[in-house]
C-alpha cells in the first residue's frame, strides 16, 4: 500500500504537474481547446471489508468450529483506469487493479473441560489475506461534475491464505495446551475467476482550465457473487472512498482573428425641434397673462352687550349661539362675515369669551335683572341665576378664570325700557355684560380675505415639430419662488396636461410662471421649450358698509345705539363720532335719526330727530341733510334686541376723490 502511494506521487510530480503550465499557454491568446473522449489515469482507495459466511472450516484443514458466520477488515484498492466519453453526459469506464480483502472471523462456544472438571469457553479464529486483481467494465451518467457508474467486478486470485487456531479458557485441552489446531497455508479450493458487481459516485474537480486535469473524489461499493473456498457458503463485499485523477489529451489553437467591422453607416437625423402652447382650458388663444385676485370683504356692525332671557326664566334662550369647549378651538369673527346683524349678535356671548380668551388682562362684570314688573318684580334671585349662567357658560366653553368674572345682581336696569308695556318688559330681562376695556366690545370689525386665480385651469400642449421618436420628456411649472407643478411621461409625441393653479404659490409681486417643456429623443439629443406667462396682481376690497349709487361710493355708518327713550350721547357713542371725524376722504351727506315702532307715535318722531340733532351738532353737519325715522325695522321689531339695534343714527357720507 505505501509503495502504491509513492508510484501515485510520482506520477503527479513528473506527469500532471507540467500539464497544469498548460493553463498559463491557453490564457496568454484567444485558443480553441478540444478535448479528446479518451480518458487516462490511477486511482487508489480504502475502506472496511464485510465477509459473510456459513461454514466450520476449510476442506482438509481440520477445525473443531461449529461454524463461521462473519468478518470485517480494512481493506484498500489501488490501480489504473481508463474511460470513453459518448457524449457530455455518459460513457464507457474500465478499470484494472489490486483489492486487498482480508478478514478475520471469530466463533466462540461453551463445553465441559475435563482438565477443568467445569465448563470452559473455546473460542475459533481464522484469519484470512485476499490478494485479487480486479477488471471492471462500467457505464456511467454524467450529471455536469457528478458521475454514476455501475457494471461488472471480474476477479482473478492472486494470493488466498489463512491462519486459524483455538483457544480455550480457563483450563487446557489435554491438561498441557490451551491452543490447539493452529495451522495456516493457502486456501485451498479457490475459484479461477470471481464474479460480482460494482457500482459508484464521484464528483471530478478540473486541475487545469482545460479540465484536461481532473481529480475526483469518489466512494466505491462491490461485492464478489462467487464462492471464495469450494465446498464453503463464503463471499465478500467492499466499500471504498479514495481518489481517481484522470488526464485527458486535447489540442490547443490558436483562432482565427476576427475578420474587420464594416464601415459605419452614417445616418443623418433630422433636427430636434419641438414646441410649447399655453392657454386657457376651454380657449385656443396664448394665454397673456395669469391673474392674481386677493379680495378682501368686511363688515362693521356695533356690539349690543345684552343677553335678553325669556319671562320668569333663567336659561339662556336657544337663540343664542352656544359651543362646546372642542368648539370653541375653531371659532373666529371671519366666520360670521356672511350672517344678517341679528344672526351675529347672537354670537354675542362667544364674542366675549374670545376677546377675554385672547387678551388675559381683561376682566367682565356680568349684571342680572329683572323686568321690573309682573312675577318678576324684585326677584334678585332670578337676577343672580341669569348673571351666573352666563358666567358658567364663559368659564365652561371658554375655559375663563372665575377670578377674572364679577357677577352683579339688579332688580332693574339702570337705563329701563318702559314696564307698562310688555316690550319693555321683555327688554328689561337681561343679561349686561361690561369689560374692563369697554371700547373692545363696542364694535365688530370683520376683515376676512381670499386669494383666487383667472383662469382657473390653463392646457399646456407641448408637440415634437422634428427630430426621432422620443424618448421621455419632462414639464416643469414654476414660479419665482416656488416648483408649482412637474410631470413626467415616456414616448408621446404630443401631450396635452391641465393644470388647476393653486394662489397661495404664486407671489403677489413682480411673479411669473415658466413653463419648462424638455425632450430627450431615442439619439439621446435634447431640447427645451420655454413659455413665460406674467403674473397681474389685483386687490379687491369689499366693505359692506360702502354702496355705489350713480357713480358715487356711499359709505354708511350705523354705528351708535341708544338705550330706551333716549337722545344723549353716552361714551361709547361720543368714541364713534369721533372715528367718524377721523375718517379722511369722505364727505356727510344724510342724518337720520330713528326709532323702533312701538310706542306713541308723536315720541317716537321727536325722539328719532332728537337723536339725528344730537349726532350732527357733533358732527357739524348741514341741518338740512339732519332727518328723522320713527319706524325704523332695519332688523326685526318683534325681538327686543331687534329693537335696541333700530334705536339708532344711520350716518350715510360720500367718498371724495382726489
Amino acid at each position: 500500500m505505501k509503495l502504491c502511494f509513492i508510484h501515485i506521487l510520482a506520477f503527479l510530480s513528473c506527469f500532471v504537474l507540467p500539464l497544469l503550465g498548460q493553463d498559463e499557454l491557453a490564457s496568454k491568446r484567444d485558443t480553441i481547446i478540444k478535448i479528446e473522449p479518451f480518458s487516462f489515469g490511477v486511482y487508489g482507495s480504502a475502506g472496511i471489508n464485510l465477509h459473510s459466511a456459513s461454514f466450520s472450516g476449510f476442506k482438509g484443514i481440520p477445525s473443531c468450529c461449529p461454524e463461521y458466520t462473519s468478518a470485517s477488515n480494512i481493506g484498500s484498492t489501488i490501480g489504473l483506469l481508463g474511460q470513453y466519453a459518448l457524449s457530455s453526459n455518459h460513457g464507457f469506464g474500465l478499470r484494472f487493479g489490486y483489492n486487498g480483502l482480508n478478514g478475520v472471523f471469530t466463533s466462540s462456544e461453551e463445553q465441559y473441560v475435563m482438565s477443568q472438571q467445569g465448563i470452559a469457553t473455546i473460542t475459533h479464529t481464522l484469519e484470512t489475506s485476499l490478494g485479487i486483481m480486479s477488471l471492471e467494465p462500467e457505464f456511467y451518467l454524467a450529471f455536469g461534475s457528478l458521475k454514476l457508474s455501475a457494471g461488472a467486478w471480474l476477479g482473478v486470485p492472486l494470493s488466498m491464505q489463512f491462519s486459524q487456531r483455538e483457544t480455550v479458557f480457563p483450563g487446557t485441552f489435554d491438561g498441557f495446551n490451551r491452543i490447539r489446531n493452529e495451522l495456516s497455508g493457502d486456501i485451498p479450493g479457490t475459484p479461477a475467476i470471481l464474479i460480482g458487481a460494482i457500482g459508484g459516485i464521484s464528483y471530478e474537480l478540473p486541475l487545469n482550465s482545460v479540465k484536461s486535469i481532473r481529480l475526483a473524489p469518489e466512494i466505491r461499493a462491490f461485492t464478489v457473487f462467487s464462492e471464495l473456498s469450494e465446498e464453503t457458503s463464503w463471499n465478500v463485499m467492499g466499500i471504498r472512498a479514495g481518489l481517481s485523477l484522470l488526464w485527458s489529451s486535447h489540442e490547443i489553437s490558436i483562432s482565427a482573428p476576427p475578420p474587420p467591422p464594416p464601415p459605419p453607416v452614417i445616418i443623418v437625423l433630422p433636427e430636434l425641434v419641438t414646441s410649447l402652447q399655453v392657454s386657457k382650458t376651454g380657449g385656443v388663444d396664448t394665454l397673456d397673462s395669469i391673474n392674481l385676485i386677493e379680495r378682501f370683504d368686511r363688515v362693521v356692525q356695533p356690539i349690543l352687550p345684552y343677553v335678553f332671557f325669556d319671562d320668569n326664566a333663567s336659561d339662556i334662550p336657544v337663540r343664542y349661539k352656544q359651543l362646546n369647549f372642542e368648539e370653541t378651538k375653531d371659532f373666529n369673527e371671519q366666520s360670521l362675515m356672511n350672517m344678517d346683524v341679528l344672526d351675529r349678535y347672537h354670537h354675542v356671548l362667544n364674542l366675549a369669551g374670545i376677546r377675554l380668551k385672547n387678551d388675559p388682562k381683561l376682566t367682565i362684570t356680568i349684571t342680572g335683572t329683572t323686568s321690573g314688573g309682573g312675577i318678576e318684580k324684585k326677584n334678585i334671585v332670578l337676577s343672580k341665576k341669569r348673571a351666573e349662567n352666563v358666567a358658567n357658560y364663559l368659564q365652561q366653553a371658554w375655559n375663563i378664570a372665575p377670578n377674572r368674572i364679577n357677577i352683579i345682581a339688579k332688580p332693574i336696569p339702570d337705563n329701563p325700557s318702559n314696564i307698562e308695556n310688555p316690550e319693555g318688559l321683555a327688554e328689561n330681562r337681561r343679561v349686561e355684560l361690561l369689560f374692563s376695556d369697554p371700547s373692545i366690545f363696542e364694535v365688530l370689525n370683520i376683515i376676512d380675505s381670499s386669494l383666487s386665480v383667472e383662469p382657473d385651469e390653463i392646457t399646456v400642449k407641448g408637440r415634437m415639430i422634428s427630430g426621432t421618436k422620443i424618448d421621455r420628456w419632462r414639464l416643469n411649472i414654476m414660479s419665482d419662488t416656488n416648483v408649482l407643478e412637474e410631470k413626467l411621461g415616456l414616448y408621446d409625441t404630443f401631450i396635452t396636461r391641465t393644470w388647476k393653479p393653486i394662489p397661495a404659490k404664486i407671489g403677489r409681486k413682480k411673479d411669473s410662471v415658466r413653463f419648462r417643456y424638455n425632450v430627450v429623443d431615442t439619439a439621446g439629443r435634447t431640447y427645451t421649450s420655454n413659455v413665460i406667462v406674467p403674473v397681474k396682481y389685483q386687490r379687491i376690497l369689499n366693505d359692506r358698509t360702502i354702496a355705489t349709487v350713480g357713480n358715487d361710493n356711499m359709505k354708511q355708518y350705523s354705528l351708535i345705539l341708544f338705550d330706551f327713550d333716549a337722545s344723549s350721547l353716552n361714551a361709547r357713542n361720543l368714541r364713534v363720532i369721533d372715528e367718524i371725524q377721523s375718517t379722511k376722504g369722505i364727505k356727510i351727506t344724510s342724518i337720520l335719526g330713528a326709532t323702533d315702532m312701538f310706542g306713541d307715535a308723536k315720541r317716537n318722531a321727536e325722539l328719532a330727530l332728537e337723536r339725528a340733532k344730537a349726532v350732527g351738532e357733533l358732527l357739524k353737519a348741514d341741518p338740512s341733510i339732519i332727518k328723522g325715522n320713527s319706524a325704523y325695522e332695519g332688523t326685526p321689531n318683534a325681538l327686543p334686541e331687534g329693537r335696541f339695534y333700530n334705536r339708532t343714527v344711520i350716518i350715510e357720507a360720500k367718498e371724495i376723490r382726489d
